[in-house]
């Protein structure tokens, strides 16, 4: 490229490594389970100071996930994923406004079945609309590496796509049915979504939230249906920190 590496011996370490076995299935998984790998965004300012392009990794990048990640973690979340492996293609599900030459005589489930995005039906002109706002690759020809953007389409998805309103209402009904306090049921929420406990202000305006929802003449499953469409719309819950 132009440039000389900027950590020869890490390279050396890597090709060493290959060479034990010549696996790059195990090199990876060596890469991916390594403690650098693992790293926060959070970096010691130190660190920072001396390297703020992030050469020498000491944090890591933000990231956002990929569209099937994002849809998968959305099933799993609302309690509908289906775990099993293999099996036919899922029917891909046609809104009013897919229309055109080709169009399949029937239109899947919103859901999917449940099954992971893998598995959804691949339509060359009759894409998925909530993928392909989040840089689901053309299927008419090969990717090397997909495109990260951060556009304001993919925030309107998220607020209006049928898809994630259906999984939000599943989600805050299987929140409802689940004992406990409502802190504790907050509490469960965060850790699903963004993998940590929610702050007192956090469960304070939650539960501002849950009550104001309630007391506008919903019902306590919509309330939490609500809550759980917030926390996705949450950049915490789409961004890898």
């Amino acid at each position: 490229l132009g440039s000389p590496p900027a950590n020869p011996p890490l390279l050396d370490h890597l090709a060493d490594r290959l060479r034990q076995d010549w696996s790059v299935k195990n090199l990876v998984r060596d890469i991916v389970l390594s403690s650098t790998f693992a790293m926060s965004i959070e970096g010691d300012p130190r660190a920072a100071s001396i390297d703020p392009l992030n050469t020498l990794p000491h944090r890591t990048n933000l990231r956002r996930l990929d569209a099937e990640s994002i849809r998968d973690s959305m099933v799993m979340l609302a309690g509908r994923f289906d775990p099993h492996l293999g099996g036919p293609s899922v029917p891909i599900h046609l809104t009013e406004f897919m229309t055109g030459r080709g169009r399949p005589g029937a239109s899947g489930p919103i859901d999917g079945h449940g099954r992971r995005s893998v598995y959804l039906e691949v339509r060359r002109n009759f894409p998925d609309p909530f993928l392909q706002a989040f840089d689901l690759p053309v299927p008419t020809t090969t990717v090397g590496r997909r495109t990260g953007s951060n556009v304001p389409s993919q925030g309107l998805a998220m607020l209006n796509s049928p898809l994630v309103h259906e999984l939000s209402a599943a989600w805050g009904e299987r929140i409802a049915q689940m004992p406990g306090s409502t802190n504790a049921r907050i509490a469960r929420m965060f850790e699903e979504a963004y993998g940590r406990t929610p702050s007192r202000s956090e469960i304070d305006r939650c539960t501002a939230f849950i009550e104001s929802a309630s007391q506008a003449g919903g019902s306590d499953s919509a309330a939490w249906g609500e809550l759980a469409h917030v926390l996705l719309n949450g950049k915490e819950f789409l961004f890898l920190r």
